[in-house]
C-alpha cells in the first residue's frame, strides 16, 4: 500500500518547515553559473573531524611551519615565525621595493583572500581584522617564495643569507626542505595561488614565474600522493591525504 504522508500548513513543526523551504525556494537562485561561482570562492578547507577520526589526527598537521589562517599560532610551530619575518626582510630588500607595495598588492584581493578559506573564524574577518589578515598573508607568502626560491638554488642563497643560517642556506636545503614542502601540502596548511601571483608581481614578474616550476617543486612531497584526475587547484596543492 501507498504510504500516505501528509503535512499540516498550520502552526505545526512540518508545516513551519515547508513554509521556510518554500521561501527558500522562492528565494534561491539555482543558475549552474551563479552556483560555480558561489563554491569557486573556496580552494582552502578544513579537514571534517570525522576523516581525522579515522586515521592519525596530527597526519592533518603541519610538522614545522604553519602557512595561512587555519594552525596560525599553533604552539609547536611558534619557533618558525622568527624566520617568516626575516623572510620577509630579505625577499624586500632584495626586490627593492618597498614593504608598502607587498602590503597593497595583498590589501586589493584580501575580500577574494578571506573567501579562499571555507569555515574561517571571525577571529580573521571583519573591518578590524582585515589588518592583521593581510599581514599573515604577506609574511607567509614571503616565508614561501624564499623557501622555493631556495629550493630553486638548491640551497645556495648565501648572496643574503649567511652560509649558516637555520633555514636559508645549504644546511636548510639539505635538512629543513622536506619538511617545509611536506606541511606546504597538508590540506588545512594552504596558500591561495593568487596571494603568490600578487606577491611575485611586486617583485619582478620577468625573473619570478609562478606556475609550472613552483606546482612541481611540491608534486613530489614526500609521503604524498595526488590522482591523475585531481581537478586544478587554485593554491599550489590541494591534497588531503595523511603522511
Amino acid at each position: 500500500a501507498a504510504l500516505a504522508f501528509t503535512l499540516s500548513t498550520g502552526g505545526g513543526g512540518g508545516g513551519s518547515w515547508v513554509v521556510e523551504m518554500e521561501k527558500t525556494i522562492g528565494d534561491m537562485n539555482i543558475d549552474p553559473a551563479v552556483e560555480m561561482a558561489r563554491w569557486k570562492r573556496h580552494s582552502v578547507y578544513r579537514v571534517p573531524e570525522r576523516i581525522k577520526n579515522l586515521h592519525n589526527s596530527k597526519a592533518y598537521q603541519p610538522e614545522l611551519v604553519s602557512l595561512g589562517p587555519f594552525h596560525h599560532g599553533d604552539p609547536e610551530l611558534l619557533p618558525m615565525e622568527e624566520h617568516k619575518r626575516r623572510a620577509v626582510v630579505h625577499l624586500v630588500k632584495r626586490s627593492g621595493k618597498p614593504l608598502r607595495e607587498f602590503v597593497a598588492a595583498v590589501a586589493e584581493v584580501a575580500t577574494q583572500l578571506l573567501d579562499a578559506y571555507k569555515d574561517l573564524g571571525d577571529e580573521w574577518r571583519g573591518a578590524d581584522n582585515r589588518e592583521r589578515f593581510v599581514e599573515l598573508m604577506v609574511t607567509d607568502g614571503c616565508f614561501l617564495v624564499e623557501a622555493m626560491r631556495m629550493d630553486a638554488l638548491r640551497g645556495k642563497v648565501h648572496e643574503d643569507y649567511a652560509p649558516n643560517d637555520p633555514v636559508f642556506s645549504k644546511y636548510g636545503y639539505l635538512y629543513l626542505w622536506n619538511y617545509i614542502q611536506s606541511d606546504m601540502v597538508v590540506v588545512e596548511n594552504q596558500l591561495p595561488l593568487l596571494l603568490l601571483q600578487r606577491l611575485l608581481v611586486v617583485m619582478d614578474h620577468d625573473r619570478y614565474q609562478v606556475g609550472a616550476r613552483f606546482s612541481l617543486s611540491v608534486a613530489a612531497a614526500p609521503g604524498r600522493h595526488q590522482s591523475p584526475r585531481a581537478p586544478p587547484s587554485r593554491h599550489l596543492v590541494h591534497k588531503p591525504h595523511p603522511r
